[in-house]
């Protein structure tokens, strides 16, 4: 990308882009099988409707390399549970590219890529559909809710069930490392939210592939 085009979208004309100006950006910069980074202040500007735009006219051979917050996370994951870093990047040629059609999950910086098909070591994927599958659950997530909007403090259970509520789907590691929380710590916090029937603990991939469709 050159000075004077990166320039004029940092000038006040580009303050909001449109969405002209952001797909004729990919229009240019992608290309067949070959990753793309995508400049902060392009990603700063698109929308979940553009992103799934982009996906239905690229995502069957558009790469994308993550933004840098993401891969800050990524790199913590690596020291933090090496097996879950090794299942998703060891095998590829070059970590921290993904297809497009994950921009709109990129666009959260709080759940960013989802970890959700892991084949050799456990998922620990969760969705709001989940806080449904029993009388316990509901209970439990209308009980959290009305104390989290009390103002009332939250254990690491109740937390996570506050992320799901309010924010939609997420992995364990997302969520540990956005609270600061020990992975160890909000592992057994998924323990004992299952041994209660609150929150289902789907192992695998095969498992998960239901909720994800």
């Amino acid at each position: 990308m050159t000075n004077a085009f990166l320039c004029k979208l940092r000038s006040k004309e580009f303050d909001t882009m449109d969405r002209n100006t952001l797909l004729a950006w990919f229009n240019e910069h992608l290309e067949r099988d070959k990753p793309v980074e995508i400049p902060e202040v392009i990603f700063d500007a698109l929308t979940p409707e553009i992103a799934r735009e982009l996906a239905q006219q690229f995502g069957r051979y558009g790469l994308v390399r993550l933004p840098s917050y993401e891969q800050r996370f990524f790199d913590w994951l690596r020291t933090e549970d090496p097996d879950v870093w090794n299942d998703l990047w060891s095998d590829q040629d070059e970590p921290y590219v993904v297809a497009l059609s994950f921009l709109e999950y990129l666009l959260d910086r709080r759940r960013g890529f989802p970890i959700c098909d892991l084949m050799s070591t456990d998922n620990y994927y969760f969705m709001p559909a989940m806080l449904e599958w029993t009388p316990e659950a509901r209970d439990y997530a209308a009980a959290v809710r009305e104390r989290f909007e009390s103002g009332q403090p939250l254990s690491i259970e109740q937390l996570l069930v506050i992320e799901l509520l309010f924010g939609g789907p997420l992995d364990i590691w997302h969520f540990a490392y956005y609270h600061n929380i020990p992975i160890s710590d909000a592992k057994q916090a998924v323990k004992l939210l299952a041994e209660d029937k609150v929150l289902p603990h789907l192992r695998t991939a095969e498992q998960l592939a239901p909720f994800l469709r």
